[in-house]
């Protein structure tokens, strides 16, 4: 038995297959949420990319982009602080042996365990990964939905905790904490193998491994 596979009460737990890599973006650092939403979804100059887009989808999202998520991180890049952050996007390694389907599924279901139960806006999208690295994009706003009907001018605005309708939408800090991260990748591992088991596959993931 080699260092990357164990057996474990009739299941695999293949280490390889486990990925998940948090990184954020931030108008201080030159990035752009419109770039990144076109490059997970395969917009604009990605339409063409060698890895397509085979499922996107978004939620959480104020009036003002429901129609258009695009709107949404478009309306981040213009309006959000010069030295804010713009997104948090989770990526993660979809096991193989699952059907196309099942692992977008899977994906959608994740998307909205980070995302619906604090209200934060996100895109989601899976890449083919050349068919044999499916991998799902989850990019998230930390400014939460509250239900405040606001414009996009003022959505990006500093937070009022006194008066909400009179601030901006507020940012869930938790995003920033290595305890988030934690919950996202043991989050995942619970997920997927949930996953495997009901369709029937001996292979886990085990999030500790890394």
């Amino acid at each position: 038995m080699n260092k990357k596979t164990q057996k474990t009460k009739n299941c695999f737990i293949n280490l390889n297959m486990y990925h998940l890599h948090l990184k954020t973006g931030s108008r201080g650092k030159g990035q752009s949420a419109t770039a990144k939403s076109d490059y997970i979804t395969r917009e604009g100059r990605y339409q063409k990319h060698e890895d397509p887009c085979i499922y996107s989808e978004s939620g959480n999202m104020p009036k003002f982009a429901e129609e258009n998520p695009r709107d949404y991180w478009e309306a981040a890049d213009e309006h959000e602080r010069a030295n804010g952050r713009l997104f948090v996007e989770v990526e993660v390694a979809i096991p193989s042996d699952l059907a196309i389907d099942d692992g977008c599924h899977l994906a959608s279901r994740f998307a909205a365990r980070l995302t619906n139960e604090r209200g934060l806006p996100y895109t989601m999208a899976v890449h083919e990964g050349q068919g044999h690295n499916p991998h799902a994009h989850i990019v998230i706003s930390e400014r939460a939905n509250d239900g405040i009907d606001r414009d996009a001018d003022q959505w990006f605005k500093r937070a009022n905790k006194q008066e909400p309708e009179l601030g901006g939408a507020a940012k869930d800090r938790e995003l920033q904490s290595k305890e988030w991260l934690l919950e996202v990748r043991e989050e995942w591992a619970n997920e997927a193998n949930q996953f495997l088991e009901r369709r029937g596959h001996e292979q886990r993931l085990d999030h500790r491994s890394l």
